[in-house]
């Protein structure tokens, strides 16, 4: 799977179950070449997709498995407004707590 580099907001965040700071990731979708963001639920490893892509979602991703976990991302993708995952206790329960800025973040192209 090619990597693609996108145009993020990161920010720091805090998970509400074990106080753990980590950064999190907004898509910009501000632009005419901005990217949605999705995740792998088995592992949190973020990947983009052009807004107004075809093929649909469902046939990019038809048989094909997470490059980081072998997940089928039929069952695992998920598209997010803001994707991170605690790296002590893996929750996805969090709360903004810094300022965002604006970065380029690696992600799995779909």
């Amino acid at each position: 799977m090619e990597i693609k580099n996108v145009r993020v907001r990161k920010r720091e965040l805090t998970c509400r179950n074990c106080d753990t700071e980590f950064f999190g990731y907004t898509g910009i979708q501000e632009d005419a070449d901005a990217d949605k963001l999705y995740e792998c639920n088995d592992c949190g490893a973020i990947f983009s997709l052009p807004l107004g892509d075809v093929p649909a979602l469902e046939e990019r991703i038809e048989g094909k498995c997470c490059p980081d976990c072998d997940a089928p991302l039929e069952e695992t993708l998920e598209e997010k407004t803001q994707a991170g995952v605690c790296p002590m206790c893996e929750d996805r329960d969090y709360y903004g707590s810094g300022e965002s800025e604006e970065v380029q973040l690696e992600t799995f192209r779909l």
